[in-house]
């Protein structure tokens, strides 16, 4: 687990909730933080942030459970990507 990621993701999520006490543990579905408007978004952050565009079948619940499980995310999507473009 990418540790920067995992705080760049928590950070951008406290910026756009306003939830400053919010970790890498805390629920995003069942607390209601990510509505469709913060899933948004995210998802241009992690564009922007990571140079990453996440495809449709990536946007699942359990992917988006909390901070932690976005970050292994984008970290799993960005070895993919490296190891794609070294090939």
């Amino acid at each position: 687990m990418d540790s920067s990621i995992q705080n760049q993701v928590t950070d951008f999520l406290r910026s756009v909730t306003g939830q400053q006490d919010l970790t890498a543990s805390t629920d995003l579905l069942d607390s209601g933080l990510l509505d469709s408007l913060t899933m948004m978004d995210l998802l241009v952050f992690v564009e922007s942030e990571f140079h990453l565009r996440l495809e449709f079948q990536d946007i699942k619940p359990e992917l988006f459970k909390n901070p932690e499980t976005i970050a292994n995310l984008i970290a799993n999507r960005l070895a993919t990507q490296n190891q794609t473009e070294a090939a």
